[in-house]
């Protein structure tokens, strides 16, 4: 699961039993995560994707 919205997309992956990657544009900087990866940018997350095959 790849989302930028911490409460609809990282919890809802977690609830759902996948594995996080949450691009981080800064809006949620006062916020914990619990995201397996943190990346800048749509292209950052998809290198992770293409190296978890």
């Amino acid at each position: 699961m790849v989302g930028d919205h911490l409460v609809k997309d990282i919890a809802g992956g977690w609830g759902a039993g996948l594995r996080m990657v949450w691009i981080d544009r800064g809006t949620w900087s006062d916020q914990e995560h619990e995201a397996d990866h943190v990346v800048k940018d749509v292209l950052q997350a998809m290198e992770i994707l293409h190296g978890e095959r």
